[in-house]
């Protein structure tokens, strides 16, 4: 099994718009939403792959809600993630369809308490039993140490 990390999840929300035009009001033409952050984009490669991958980090509020129940539908990912009070972030693509260009806003994500800090390191450490490999993935939310991927 591979072990993916992403502390940073996201609800990855894509527009796509006819021409994007800066100071205008847009239609968008079709909205998709999927789990993201980069370890969770790693996990789904890889287990399209044919490997098994459990992911962790952490999820919390009605956007963490969405991002979980988004992995319930991926085969060969199992949904280890580590509640938090705050809630997860989203990300904002917007595709002109005419020139097929992405504008991207990430929002930063959830403050992360010192307890939730140390229920991920718990649950992490649970999960390293039986890993062949582990992905640390993406930004790092508040609150948590600037060294923890390291």
């Amino acid at each position: 099994m591979i072990l993916t990390v992403t502390l940073n999840t996201a609800l990855d929300i894509t527009y796509r718009v006819p021409a994007l035009r800066p100071h205008a009001s847009h239609r968008v033409t079709e909205v998709t939403e999927r789990p993201g952050g980069k370890g969770l984009n790693v996990a789904r490669v890889l287990a399209a792959l044919g490997h098994e991958v459990t992911v962790t980090g952490f999820a919390g509020g009605t956007t963490g809600g969405v991002v979980r129940e988004g992995l319930t539908g991926v085969p060969g990912v199992t949904d280890a993630l580590v509640p938090v009070a705050g809630a997860t972030r989203r990300t904002i693509a917007v595709v002109d369809e005419r020139t097929g260009d992405t504008t991207q806003l990430n929002e930063p994500g959830p403050a992360v308490a010192p307890a939730e800090w140390n229920a991920f390191q718990e649950a992490y450490e649970d999960l390293l039993a039986g890993v062949a490999a582990v992905a640390l993935c993406g930004s790092l939310p508040p609150g948590v140490p600037v060294g923890a991927y390291a």
